[in-house]
């Protein structure tokens, strides 16, 4: 993507539905949308910290939050304790235990809605992390390539992805390291990134690949190679670059087996209970590639569509 398209799309984007409007993979305008959230939360933040005795006064006359807390649900309410004089011991556990707060329908409800900072939301950046990891893994074991994971290095401070020590042939250059990021590559991430980890790795373990699984921008500067969701060839991309997840009533072991998974069943059926966020923590937590969830109900497909995946009904 052009940086010129790429700073448009940031600008214009703006929710889910703005998706259709763009010739991207959803996963790619998902991340695009994502880090757009997360910089003006950091923008924004210090200022409404700055204006906590009058969060507090609007709540103790109104009983709700006021329209100018422009933030993510979660970070609203947690704003919202803190003016109260909640310590963050506190906070956390009104988030853990939903039921046993004061704020619980406004805790419950930012919880299955927030795609930035839920518990929930965490869990899924992680699994898109996690599968990125296992699609080199599995493309390395493939070329009967032997290599290091990141777990294997350690204690080394500095620890690639996956670390090749007679290297890999591509494109003419000998690859001795790789690094998954399941995101967009902008250009202020790759500059953050290129300090804190990708300079060190050149230095210390030779030539190297970062893989941006959700895209990047044409003119990124790096000594690096840098490739994309288009590198290697996996079943395991419907979920991490089409956000797909399947929900399947019959034939899901079959359908599991042709996307290169397992099925998870799903048990829970009170949406504000823990054992209904504990299940949709499971489920994240169990991926490996792609979603496939037999006896799911509609409030587990509605918080899997507040994280902005794409919900197929098989």
């Amino acid at each position: 993507m052009r940086s010129e398209e790429f700073f448009k799309i940031r600008r214009d984007l703006k929710r889910f539905s703005d998706f259709k409007n763009y010739p991207y993979p959803r996963g790619t305008l998902f991340s695009i949308l994502l880090q757009k959230r997360i910089d003006n939360v950091k923008r924004r933040y210090h200022v409404y910290t700055a204006k906590l005795p009058e969060l507090a006064a609007y709540w103790e006359k109104h009983h709700r939050i006021p329209e100018w807390l422009r933030l993510p649900p979660v970070m609203r309410i947690k704003l919202l304790m803190k003016s109260l004089g909640m310590t963050n011991k506190e906070i956390s556990k009104n988030f853990s235990n939903p039921d046993e707060s004061e704020f619980s329908e406004l805790v419950w409800s930012a919880i299955y809605k927030d795609f930035i900072y839920s518990p929930i939301a965490v869990r899924y950046q992680f699994a898109r992390g996690r599968v990125g990891e296992e699609i080199i893994r599995e493309h390395l074991e493939s070329l009967n390539v032997e290599f290091k994971d990141e777990n294997q290095l350690r204690p080394a401070k500095k620890t690639p992805d996956f670390y090749i020590e007679d290297g890999i042939e591509v494109e003419g250059r000998k690859i001795r390291w790789i690094e998954s990021k399941a995101l967009f590559g902008d250009i202020k991430l790759h500059r953050f990134y290129s300090k804190k980890q990708y300079d060190q790795y050149l230095e210390m373990y030779g030539d190297g690949m970062v893989i941006y699984w959700l895209g990047k921008i044409d003119e990124l500067n790096s000594l690096a190679m840098l490739k994309d969701y288009r590198f290697i060839e996996s079943p395991s991309k419907r979920f991490l670059v089409e956000m797909k997840v399947y929900l399947a009533n019959r034939n899901a072991e079959e359908l599991a087996e042709s996307l290169n998974t397992e099925v998870f069943e799903w048990k829970a059926e009170e949406m504000r209970s823990t054992e209904f966020l504990k299940d949709v923590m499971k489920l994240f937590d169990s991926v490996r590639s792609n979603i496939v969830v037999a006896n799911w109900n509609r409030d587990l497909r509605a918080v899997l569509r507040n994280m902005g995946l794409l919900t197929v009904v098989v």
